[in-house]
């Protein structure tokens, strides 16, 4: 309270006292001090004086417009934050969207390229089939893949890489001429958006897979009898020789061109991935900067509010505590946390809009975290495809060559003066293929390839790969091995006993040759995509002869194999044998250990 004494100008003879009263809130009151005057004629009389005027307002709405510009210029400040943070959102949306399409673009790629090779992989299939067997269906089969990738033929749906399983297993029916749209495999590469150097590996693999179709057309025509008349023409009649159809497809010539179609597809897909990669590095450093910029725009929001509950506090006590315990609550990590301050005043207004605005910002950041945890799903789906990816590679190659690659070797190929080569062949399995379906083939095929696989395993030799019912193992490859024709030969003369156990049970009438030879191979990774480890060399070859050469049942090896384990096992003269491509040789039948070595090198090794 305060008092103000005033003095005023009074009439001769009168004595005036002001008193000014302290103000009341919302009023404006005149107070008149009554005072008794004497004039000279000694009569009293009275007389209002003039008081001081009280009034409300020049202070108390100086601070009420000043909280107004302090909430203006919040609201400015809190609506330049907000749009920069819906826009940086809204750009991430985007750019995750971006992310997902360069996959998506990626998978797309990887798709042509992969019906680029199953195609190729078909055309083998069926043209041996073909020539193996004689039956015409696979012929049409092998024009049926040629016409649907030239666009001749309209491409069925689902045409994945088990579509022709399917069909030649009877459970679907044969490729139609639906009438829908035709389109080649070229002009969809054309239309998947490469880059020049990209779609120029995809027309290099196409191109080499015609090419090798002119190869395979020149084994099918001579199983009719047809042969070129020298002008490219196949008028010229003869005898069918299947023999040498059989020859062209199974052939090095035929490898070699195989190969060259599968190294172009393989240079595709890394192009592919490191263009992409690129692409996906540089949108998630944009993506890095979008959520920088959310983060500081949402803390901002944040400060700025905690600046103007600060900034109020004095006047509005009471609300404005609880607005500071809830934010404090929000700062903590509680975006559930509301003040529920409501009314018309200022300070409700403000409550109410505080609210409004942690509900937006709370679901900012539950979109954001949304769009965190979709981010880190899709980043371990990629692990996870990257363990499948390696745990493939090492099941079809060595491991020390799966370890390579993953290194970063872009060729592996290495020489190996000491190894041992063993090939296998079921003699009468053509015959049988012709009686037999689909389904009793691979039954038969499985069991002798997986009981040969378990064998593998337990000698301590390398699978390289099973050409139609022929099995191809090494040993000395990849490691080095002193004891790699020792291993071989146990491992023939187990095959044989253990294959002889599974003719009686699949009562089929089936025998299978044996040949090894030992000496020196090169061996390596061919392919970028699908991976192939092979050796190559004459003692490959030797030993494929060997194997064609020998007698049913037998195991026939060269007289270096002789030479190495004359010690320790029995040979039976085969005599002077002529080997393709090598002349006459003294050959030997593998027939078992010797009495004095009659333990296993397993069990040697036990």
């Amino acid at each position: 309270m305060h008092c103000q004494i005033a003095p005023l100008v009074p009439k001769e003879g009168t004595t005036v006292l002001a008193l000014t009263l302290p103000p009341m809130e919302g009023m404006q009151y005149h107070r008149a001090v009554r005072t008794r005057s004497r004039n000279s004629g000694g009569q009293t009389r009275n007389r209002s004086t003039s008081s001081a005027s009280c009034h409300t307002g020049s202070g108390e709405k100086g601070i009420v417009m000043k909280i107004r510009y302090i909430i203006i210029l919040f609201f400015l400040v809190e609506l330049t934050l907000a749009v920069i943070g819906v826009t940086m959102t809204a750009q991430l949306s985007k750019t995750l969207l971006l992310v997902e399409q360069a996959q998506i673009n990626r998978y797309q790629s990887y798709l042509l390229a992969d019906e680029l090779r199953q195609s190729s992989d078909d055309l083998t299939r069926f043209v041996r089939t073909y020539v193996t067997t004689g039956d015409k269906r696979y012929q049409q089969y092998f024009q049926n893949v040629i016409d649907i990738r030239n666009g001749i033929l309209s491409r069925p749906d689902e045409y994945e890489n088990v579509y022709w399983d399917l069909v030649v297993g009877g459970i679907i029916s044969e490729p139609e001429d639906t009438g829908k749209s035709k389109i080649s495999l070229e002009d969809r590469m054309l239309g998947a958006g490469f880059t020049m150097e990209e779609f120029s590996k995809l027309k290099e693999a196409q191109n080499r897979s015609d090419a090798l179709i002119n190869l395979e057309d020149v084994a099918m025509h001579a199983l009719e009898g047809l042969f070129d008349d020298g002008s490219g023409s196949f008028k010229k009649r003869g005898q069918p020789n299947r023999e040498m159809a059989i020859d062209l497809v199974h052939g090095t010539k035929y490898h070699t061109e195989k190969a060259g179609i599968m190294d172009p597809i393989g240079q595709f897909l890394r192009l592919v991935d490191l263009r992409t990669d690129a692409e996906l590095k540089n949108l998630n450093a944009v993506s890095g900067n979008y959520l920088i910029i959310i983060f500081a725009v949402n803390v901002g929001l944040i400060i700025t509010l905690l600046l103007l509950i600060w900034l109020l506090y004095l006047r509005f006590l009471k609300r404005s505590q609880l607005l500071l315990e809830t934010a404090q609550q929000i700062l903590n990590g509680n975006l559930n946390a509301r003040s529920n301050i409501h009314g018309v005043d200022e300070l409700g207004v403000l409550g109410s809009t505080f609210d409004t605005m942690v509900e937006k910002l709370s679901e900012s950041m539950k979109d954001a975290e949304q769009k965190t945890v979709v981010a880190n799903q899709r980043s371990e789906e990629l692990k996870t495809e990257k363990s499948r990816s390696d745990q493939l590679l090492n099941n079809i190659l060595p491991v020390s060559i799966s370890e390579r690659l993953k290194e970063g070797e872009d060729i592996i190929a290495d020489q190996y003066p000491e190894v041992t080569v063993l090939f296998t062949d079921l003699v009468g399995f053509t015959e049988l293929s012709a009686k037999l379906g689909p389904r009793q083939i691979v039954n038969v095929l499985n069991a002798i390839f997986e009981t040969f696989d378990l064998l593998a395993d337990e000698m301590k030799v390398e699978k390289i790969k099973t050409i139609g019912d022929s099995y191809m193992v090494v040993a000395g490859v990849p490691e080095r091995d002193p004891l790699h024709c020792q291993r071989i030969a146990d491992f023939a003369l187990e095959a044989v006993k253990q294959f002889q156990e599974l003719a009686k049970r699949f009562d089929y009438d089936l025998q299978m040759r044996i040949g090894f030879h030992t000496g020196t191979v090169v061996a390596g990774v061919v392919g970028k995509n699908k991976f192939s480890f092979d050796l190559w060399g004459d003692v490959v070859n030797t030993a494929s002869r060997l194997e064609s050469t020998s007698t049913p049942g037998a195991v026939h090896v060269s007289d270096a194999v002789k030479a190495r384990l004359e010690d320790d096992y029995e040979f039976e003269d085969h005599g002077e044998t002529k080997l393709k491509g090598k002349g006459i040789s003294q050959t030997w039948l593998l027939k078992e250990r010797k009495l004095s070595s009659e333990s296993t090198l397993l069990e040697e090794e036990k």
